[in-house]
């Protein structure tokens, strides 16, 4: 079976244009059923458009999209919104004020029998934790319960796929990360193939089982939450999924380079020559403050995070990195420090290859 057969929603070769602008390019991206997915890059980087896409509001330039084996959409065809079997979560949720939250989920059943309809509001509800507030109003809601019945009222039908439009956005941060946790939870329980498009990376790894990073209109790297962290395949999905520093570096045998910080051995042979100049990308939790290490650095600032400090600190060479210590740590600014590498897989990109873009 090819990959074409056993996914979800399939999309080949989609470019899509605004007048001369070509806004997505080449997108290649294959989701399986119940796979839950995410398109992450900053504003403008085309995931939005591309989201359109599939829901039906924006016509290809070329390429197919396909949903359980059936096109919906190449330069030619073109299936109705209503009729692709997509249900949409928006930023602004939209919930009808004058409806019940029981209303509002089975507005999208009148095709379903009563009982039908009665029985999936229900199972609903249950599923999202609102069993006792079906009968009051979105303005009765918090923003986090409204969340969910939007979330419940577009799954209802039981939609081929799911489509997610940066809907946590008017949250705050930490109502945000649960929320994507909840609806991850909630979308596995009903099995519902689910695409998320977002700029903020801890809302992409608390839901999506793979996330497809975006950039300038292109796809950068599909991967898991872990791989895309730990083995970015370029510079800009390496800064993008968290923060960290490209420092100069030299391969000095098969697995290990020469850093600031001493030889670094990898977990696996590195794709070029000893000898080569290279660059190598650390975050803040490969660089551990350690009273002991030979290597002292300059503390030049620090950020307070309840259980650690993230440190910046200042090598010999003038490079600053980013370092974690415990929170009893409190050392001033100005204080040097003593700091050590702990790193087992080594992300090192090519002198030539080291932009943001």
């Amino acid at each position: 079976m090819t990959e074409h057969d056993t996914a979800a929603l399939y999309i080949r070769d989609l470019t899509l244009e605004y007048g001369r602008n070509t806004v997505v390019r080449d997108v290649n991206l294959a989701f399986k059923p119940q796979e839950l997915g995410c398109l992450l890059g900053p504003s403008g980087c085309g995931k939005s458009t591309l989201l359109r896409a599939i829901a039906g509001f924006q016509p290809l330039s070329s390429g197919e999209i396909w949903l359980d084996s059936h096109l919906l959409a190449s330069p030619g065809v073109s299936v109705a919104p209503e009729h692709r079997g997509v249900g949409m979560v928006f930023q602004d949720i939209a919930l009808f004020p004058h409806l019940t939250v029981d209303e509002n989920i089975r507005f999208g059943l009148t095709a379903w029998s009563a009982a039908q309809a009665e029985d999936r509001v229900r199972e609903l509800l249950a599923l999202i934790g609102l069993e006792a507030l079906g009968a009051r109003y979105p303005h009765e809601l918090s923003g986090g319960q409204q969340q969910r019945v939007a979330l419940a009222r577009a799954m209802a039908p039981k939609p081929s796929l799911l489509l997610l439009d940066e809907p946590f956005s008017g949250l705050d941060t930490e109502l945000r990360g649960r929320l994507a946790s909840e609806v991850r939870t909630i979308l596995k329980s009903d099995g519902i193939c689910s695409l998320l498009v977002t700029h903020d990376q801890r809302e992409a790894f608390d839901f999506a089982d793979r996330i497809a990073v975006m950039h300038d209109g292109h796809i950068c790297q599909i991967d898991t939450p872990y791989n895309l962290y730990h083995e970015p395949e370029n510079a800009f999905v390496a800064h993008f999924v968290g923060p960290g520093e490209l420092v100069d570096a030299t391969v000095v045998s098969p697995q290990a380079v020469e850093s600031p910080l001493g030889v670094l051995t990898n977990d696996q042979p590195l794709a070029f020559e000893p000898g080569t100049a290279v660059k190598l990308f650390l975050r803040p939790d490969d660089l551990i403050h350690d009273d002991a290490s030979d290597y002292q650095a300059i503390l030049v600032n620090k950020h307070f995070r309840g259980a650690h400090h993230l440190y910046e600190v200042r090598l010999d060479n003038g490079v600053v990195l980013g370092c974690f210590a415990p929170s009893h740590h409190n050392h001033t600014i100005g204080e040097s420090i003593g700091v050590r590498l702990d790193v087992e897989h080594l992300v090192v990109f090519p002198i030539t290859a080291v932009g943001h873009g």
